[in-house]
């Protein structure tokens, strides 16, 4: 009786772990099969306590690549998403300019320190 039990006991594990490992291979074919809804360019203007120009690139796995352009200098750097609601999540420069904001209203909010602002884009 104990050795049955413990071959059903092995048995539940081993169907577990293999049903796992199928759901995993699935959902890496999801995201390997992704392409962002927002996938592309934009290019717009920022204002407010400080004015400049940027430019958002979209990946196609929906990270994020921003420059801003100001009067003291032009900064790049890839930082954050674009959810599939639109929403930015975590689009900021290392020096600390953050946009806030949504894809499909193309504008927001941006803050960097004390100092804030409006921002709008284009769909290139």
């Amino acid at each position: 009786m104990k050795l049955r039990l413990f071959a059903f006991v092995i048995l539940c594990f081993a169907l577990t772990s293999c049903q796992q490992i199928i759901d995993n291979y699935w959902d890496r074919k999801e995201e390997e099969n992704f392409t962002s809804s927002y996938m592309g360019i934009y290019k717009g203007n920022y204002s407010g306590d400080e004015t400049g120009t940027l430019t958002i690139e979209v990946s196609d796995k929906g990270y994020v690549t921003l420059t801003k352009v100001s009067p003291t200098g032009s900064e790049t750097h890839t930082s954050g998403i674009a959810r599939e609601d639109g929403a930015l999540q975590s689009v900021a420069l290392p020096s600390g300019f953050t946009l806030y904001g949504n894809l499909i209203t193309k504008s927001g909010t941006w803050k960097t320190g004390i100092l804030k602002g409006n921002w709008s884009v284009v769909k290139q």
